[in-house]
């Protein structure tokens, strides 16, 4: 993305708050949805119940304001540059597909 003072990486900051903003307007259904399939369901994903669905609601901070989902999502990003599971995936990309 040309490193973290690039164009590029101001804007993909910018889609991943709009993908937030975006997803928050349809938490009612989501949440309608995974309650509906978590009925009964042995995916391991829809396991925990209540404690599932509470944690997937709070995933959508739908009592944040716009200034702190801007902080979220810059958070977010910085602790992914930083993590070695982030530097894993990169270096087998790179060796696998040469991107970097």
């Amino acid at each position: 993305m040309g490193g973290i003072d690039s164009d590029l990486y101001f804007y993909y900051k910018t889609l991943l708050l709009r993908g937030i903003i975006a997803a928050r307007k349809h938490h009612e259904r989501v949440m309608t949805i995974v309650q509906i399939m978590s009925k009964g369901s042995q995916l391991p994903c829809f396991r925990g119940g209540a404690a599932m669905l509470r944690a997937l609601k709070g995933r959508f901070h739908m009592t944040y304001t716009d200034i702190e989902l801007q902080k979220l999502v810059d958070s977010l990003v910085e602790q992914s540059r930083d993590s070695l599971t982030t530097r894993l995936y990169d270096n087998f990309q790179y060796y696998t597909n040469g991107i970097l």
